[in-house]
């Protein structure tokens, strides 16, 4: 089946939009990119709605989402997604998670969204970071006021 573009670049913005909302604490417009019963499994557990999954996101760190180019394929109203991501956290911006999306996108009339996000953790916190390994203090953590 021939991909549509406006489908594609739309896919491409809800990635996005989810990654960047959620790094400056934009938790309506988060929310906003999921559907009503969207479905987020991170850490052995589903959190099913908008609001269990905007109560789940809130209360993580906050940070800077990295993400690789997608592996995309739409199948009419329904996209599956596969895509890397490196997090780092706020304030010193050290390396706090890496991962892969695994998502699943309906479109609604003509909006594009998440249905279904599974998060992949290949590895998180301070004990993973090239800092930790060489014993060293984040750059942040070095700096004077």
């Amino acid at each position: 089946m021939a991909c549509n573009c406006e489908d594609l670049n739309a896919i491409h913005g809800v990635l996005a939009g989810i990654a960047q909302h959620n790094d400056v604490a934009a938790w309506d417009e988060y929310g906003a990119l999921f559907t009503d019963d969207g479905v987020l499994h991170c850490f052995g557990r589903d959190y099913e709605g908008r609001d269990a999954i905007v109560k789940f996101t809130s209360r993580r760190h906050i940070g800077k989402h990295m993400l690789s180019l997608p592996i995309i394929a739409i199948d009419g109203d329904h996209a599956t997604a596969i895509t890397d991501y490196t997090f780092y956290r706020y304030p010193d911006l050290v390396l706090f998670g890496v991962g892969v999306y695994n998502d699943d996108l309906v479109k609604q009339g003509d909006t594009w969204l998440m249905a279904r996000r599974e998060i992949v953790v290949h590895g998180h916190h301070e004990d993973m970071t090239a800092a930790a390994k060489q014993h060293t203090a984040p750059i942040a953590d070095t700096m004077k006021a």
